[in-house]
C-alpha cells in the first residue's frame, strides 16, 4: 500500500495480532442499535476509527485532530454530540485495547443486506510506543 510518505507494509490479520475490524465492532457495540441504515452505520464507524486513532496520538496532536473534525460539524449541537461520542469511544478503546497502537489507515463498510461488514487496514504494531 502506498502512502504519501512512501511505502507502508500492511498485512491482512497479521498472526498474533487482534483484528482491528473486530475491535471496532466491539467498541461501537453499545451504539450499534442506533445505526440501522448504511449511512448512519458508516458514520458510526467513521467516528469510531477517528476515536481509535486519536487515542494513539500524543495529546497535542489528538486535540488538534479532534478540533479539526469538530469544525466540519454543521452546528453547535452536532459538535457537542460528536465530542461526547468520541470521548466515550476513546474510553472504550483504552479500556478494551489499552496496549494496541496500530493506526487505522483505511476502512470500508459493506452492506450485506441483513448486516454490515467492516474491513479495516491498519499499520503494523509499534511495540515501542504502546500505552
Amino acid at each position: 500500500m502506498k502512502a504519501k510518505t512512501g511505502s507502508t507494509k500492511t498485512l491482512i490479520n497479521p498472526e498474533g495480532e487482534i483484528s482491528i475490524s473486530d475491535a471496532i465492532s466491539k467498541i461501537i457495540a453499545p451504539y450499534r442499535d442506533m445505526a440501522q441504515d448504511y449511512e448512519s452505520f458508516h458514520k458510526l464507524v467513521t467516528i469510531a476509527c477517528a476515536a481509535w486513532n486519536a487515542t494513539i496520538l500524543p495529546v497535542e496532536k489528538r486535540e488538534s485532530m479532534l478540533a479539526d473534525m469538530r469544525k466540519l460539524m454543521p452546528d453547535q449541537q452536532s459538535r457537542e454530540d460528536f465530542t461526547a461520542i468520541v470521548k466515550e469511544l476513546m474510553k472504550r478503546k483504552n479500556r478494551l485495547y489499552p496496549k494496541v497502537n496500530r493506526m487505522i489507515i483505511q476502512f470500508k463498510v459493506t452492506d450485506r443486506g441483513n448486516d454490515f461488514h467492516i474491513a479495516i487496514a491498519s499499520t503494523m504494531e509499534n511495540k515501542g510506543t504502546a500505552k
